[in-house]
């Protein structure tokens, strides 16, 4: 009777070390938020000094709520400007702008006379109209995961995995995986060209999940346990509204970087490190890391982002080339262009962010 329940328990313990070997991998993550504050690309026209926010158009799929929200969250960046920077940027009464708008409304239905946007700038008493669009795409699927629901028998002959004294019992769960992809458009039009001034359409925002079950006595998940869709979308409008304002006045930008360590030792003490925004030490690491190997791209990625957040801005850039040079990666070549295009722009590091 030993020997079976000794079999038994073999089975399952050598199962659990399979799935503990296979989900261990040497490495660490981390992010990393890295923020400062951007001069103006391009700036405002000449003689503007005011302008309205138009709800954003918004399609089929995208709750109607981001219309207000976005060109709320627009005009806090342009009034968090005016506070911090000086900006002097005068922007329309949203309640004020949100009812002349509905009357275009009426206007495109045939009810009242049509107005042109210059017509429209005029009646809010603004130079200029800022414009966005929000198009969210959403696509889920489902799958199937194993999971242990019991032990039985001695024995061949079990339900799952199996042999000497017993097998392990196994049950089919559902998994989900989802991607939400969000297009972010905006610009502002001068009403006294009617010619768009400035518009910003930047790589569409992706991001991809999927639920996980449990190896033991695990349940079907939905779509509910993913990331909420509104933290996804919110994410995607206040980076597109940041880098459109930071076009035109002082804008603070944030970035949220994620990293993983490769398999060196270093390499995996400073990302560690990073978690604890422990910059400077996490940056001995990662040169330690790059002494041993130059070829270390994910150790290379890392000490840019280190270097960006700390604000060595030439050496972050330096950094980045070396990871893009290292390995062809899509966050490498982003992180590369986002610097070499940020660091004459920079103003400074502001003591927050709200």
């Amino acid at each position: 009777m030993f020997d079976k329940y000794h079999s038994l328990a073999c089975v399952v313990v050598s199962w659990c070390v399979v799935m503990l070997v296979a989900g261990c991998g040497g490495s660490e993550k981390a992010t990393v938020a890295v923020e400062y504050v951007l001069n103006p690309s391009k700036g405002l026209p000449p003689g503007m000094n005011s302008v309205a926010v138009l709800d954003a158009k918004v399609n089929e799929v995208t709750d109607t709520k981001w219309s207000e929200l976005a060109a709320n969250y627009v005009q806090h960046l342009i009034q968090e400007s005016n506070e911090r920077y000086g900006t002097n940027l005068e922007v329309a009464d949203r309640k004020h702008t949100s009812s002349v708008m509905k009357e275009q409304d009426m206007a495109a239905a045939g009810m009242v006379d049509s107005a042109r946007p210059g017509a429209t700038a005029k009646q809010l008493g603004v130079q200029g109209l800022i414009m966005s669009e929000i198009n969210v795409k959403v696509e889920t699927h489902k799958g199937k995961g194993r999971t242990i629901s019991g032990l039985s028998g001695f024995g061949f002959g079990g339900h799952g995995w199996g042999g000497g004294g017993g097998s392990v019992d196994t049950t089919e769960a559902e998994t989900v995986s989802r991607n939400i992809t969000v297009q972010t458009d905006f610009k502002l039009v001068d009403s006294a060209t009617g010619k768009n001034w400035v518009t910003y359409s930047p790589k569409p925002y992706r991001q991809s999940d999927k639920t996980k079950v449990s190896p033991f006595f695990g349940s079907s998940k939905t779509e509910a346990t993913l990331t909420p869709r509104d933290e996804i979308i919110g994410a995607a409008v206040e980076t597109g509204a940041r880098q459109f304002i930071s076009k035109l006045i002082p804008c603070a930008v944030r970035y949220e970087v994620k990293l993983k360590s490769s398999g060196q030792e270093n390499c995996v003490q400073g990302v560690k490190l990073l978690r604890g925004d422990m910059f400077e030490e996490a940056m001995s690491q990662f040169k330690m890391a790059l002494a041993e190997d130059p070829d270390d791209d994910r150790a290379a990625f890392a000490a840019g982002v280190c270097c960006e957040a700390m604000g060595k801005f030439d050496e972050a850039l330096r950094y980045y080339k070396m990871a893009a040079v290292a390995k062809n990666r899509l966050e490498y070549l982003e992180a590369k262009n986002r610097m070499a295009e940020n660091k004459d722009r920079i103003r400074m590091i502001p003591p927050d962010v709200n």
